[in-house]
């Protein structure tokens, strides 16, 4: 190894287990780097625990095991291990070990204790482990991820796909601070909600005062009481006049950033900081607004998919991509992906002035989920809105896609009672957990046997629909339907597109949009996709990968890049 690399690896080593600050009450380690991993089916979890752990091989978290070669095709188990020491100065403080994603389903021990397990493989969990872990001596984590779950034709990328840490704080925390900042154009004013979560892990309540600083815009404060061993909501309100703000817009996407901190007798013990902007969003008959102007959007689907890094979504990738998409090709709105985002992401989205619409990963004629009020996707839902209420990019969050009942007879293709009541059911939950942004499904039946009873009409502010054919014919339909409702053209696709670099699309897909474009109901559409992705969904080419993208795997460009391109230019003239 090189002088200079040997450096650099061991710069990477040192800071994935360095001791930083969230803020001066709180720390951070990240438990990131090389961890030991085993690909097992075979072995019994407690047979792991027993293991040697040093005769395993070593993969990188974050990371996918299917971008390794040997693991390039394995479905299932996947053990990691790694050690870590505690800092010292952290044996007064609560001490939590926290997962941003673990694909799909996940296990966890600490010195052979088992914490719990959590399912579903694009949000965070976490585990108090103040009284599990060893101040004396290295502590050992394992985890076992499993990847056997799968939904539509993405690829299921296993492994611990996002970070990895161990946080600190003291005995009262900031669990989150939601801010919502709503413009009253009538009143001329902005209405603020913070509502504050917090967290009391000691055997006695406390009086503690929250004070709250949005700089240029509004100082102020709060007392109150979190009982023991407990947490606490509350909330603060106040209004400020519009022309004392700026709105957050796709053009001008201006960020404030709303600063809080806790303290008992004067002694603060915990602070957060949020960004967020100032901005509305809503559906007023069939059309969209943004800040009480009408406007038209369009976007592409972009799958979290490269052949190096799996769904990881590095830094440089996401911004080479969301760059490209907007400013580039001029895409302003999209439901990027059938699954929750990565928050990189959605930070970028929010600098950059890209709406986005979220969605839990609920897929098909077979999906399992799809039943009426199911746990598993309400905590699905709950963990991502939870995560993500902050973000001024995200305007609208989706309960499913593509849900049909079974068969080859496509015309027939209606919800079956259970998806209806499943969709319903997960709409209502939305409303319990933010009513501030839009709610939609994603259908492909609305056009074929839906009905008004059958579809989720009432309670979706606007609908979203998926085309792979004869487009504008079904906006019409859908529309005839369910009428005074936007629709979103959130896929369309007539086939794969085929490889870089000559692949084009093809003339009905481009008349298609050009039809699209003079329909008044229409605010927007997605074409499906921007990238090409690994798949072994029917009909993949032999390469392993779909080849829907404008762009292939690898981000080459095929001439349908540039066709696009010019359609949505003149989408905006």
């Amino acid at each position: 190894m090189k002088l200079t690399q040997y450096i650099v690896f061991a710069f990477l080593v040192l800071s994935a287990c360095t001791d930083t600050s969230i803020n001066q009450y709180s720390k951070e380690m990240f438990l990131n780097g090389s961890w030991q991993f085993l690909a097992s089916n075979e072995i019994d979890d407690k047979a792991v625990l027993k293991e040697d752990f040093n005769k395993w091989d070593t993969l990188q978290v974050p990371g996918n095991w299917d971008t390794r070669k040997r693991y390039s095709e394995y479905v299932g188990k996947g053990y990691y291990q790694k050690q870590f020491e505690i800092p010292r100065n952290w044996k007064d403080k609560q001490v939590r070990l926290k997962f941003d994603a673990v694909y799909e389903s996940a296990k966890v021990w600490l010195n052979g204790e088992f914490l719990g397990e959590h399912v579903g493989g694009y949000t965070p969990f976490e585990f108090n482990i103040t009284d599990k872990v060893d101040f004396k001596k290295p502590n050992s984590v394992v985890v076992m991820a499993d990847n056997s779950y799968k939904r539509g034709a993405w690829w299921a990328w296993g492994g611990i796909s996002r970070n990895v840490s161990l946080i600190a704080n003291n005995d009262i925390r900031f669990v989150y601070q939601h801010i919502t900042s709503e413009p009253d154009f009538e009143k001329n004013e902005v209405n603020f909600t913070v509502k504050y979560k917090l967290e009391n892990n000691d055997e006695s309540k406390a009086l503690v005062k929250i004070n709250t600083n949005i700089e240029g815009v509004h100082t102020d404060s709060l007392s109150i009481q979190v009982e023991a061993n407990s947490t606490s909501v509350s909330y603060l309100k106040f209004k400020k006049n519009l022309s004392e703000v700026k709105l957050w817009h796709f053009n001008t996407p201006n960020l404030y950033e709303l600063n809080s901190s806790i303290s008992i007798n004067d002694s603060e013990i915990d602070s957060a900081s949020d960004k967020f902007g100032i901005r509305k969003f809503e559906a007023r008959g069939e059309q969209f607004f943004l800040n009480n102007e009408a406007v038209r959007m369009n976007g592409v689907n972009r799958v979290h998919d490269h052949p190096d890094y799996g769904n990881t979504e590095p830094d440089h990738l996401v911004r080479k991509d969301m760059f490209d998409i907007k400013y580039n090709l001029g895409c302003n709105f999209s439901r990027l992906m059938h699954a929750p985002l990565p928050k990189n992401l959605l930070k970028l989205c929010d600098s950059i002035g890209f709406l986005v619409v979220e969605e839990i990963p609920v897929w098909g004629d077979d999906d399992p989920q799809s039943f009426p009020n199911n746990p598993q996707t309400k905590l699905w839902l709950k963990e991502m809105i939870e995560r993500d209420y902050n973000h001024p990019s995200v305007v609208a969050w989706s309960v499913g896609n593509e849900l049909r009942n079974q068969g080859n007879d496509w015309k027939t293709k209606a919800l079956t009672k259970e998806q209806y009541g499943y969709v319903n059911s997960m709409l209502d939950y939305v409303d319990e957990l933010d009513t501030t942004r839009l709610k939609t499904y994603v259908t492909i039946t609305s056009y074929r046997k839906g009905e008004i009873g059958t579809e989720p009409y009432e309670k979706v502010d606007f609908i979203s629909m998926n085309s792979y054919g004869k487009a504008p014919e079904l906006a019409k339909k859908t529309n005839e339907k369910f009428p005074n409702k936007p629709i979103f053209v959130s896929e369309i696709g007539i086939g794969q597109i085929g490889p870089a670099p000559k692949a084009v699309l093809s003339d009905e897909l481009v008349g298609y949009l050009q039809e699209l474009k003079d329909l008044p109901y229409i605010t927007g559409v997605s074409i499906w996709s921007y990238n090409d992705y690994r798949s072994n969904y029917k009909g993949t080419p032999e390469s392993g990968f779909r080849e829907w993208g404008i762009i292939d795997e690898r981000r080459n460009k095929k001439e349908a890049y540039i066709q696009l391109k010019e359609i949505y230019k003149e989408w905006e003239d």
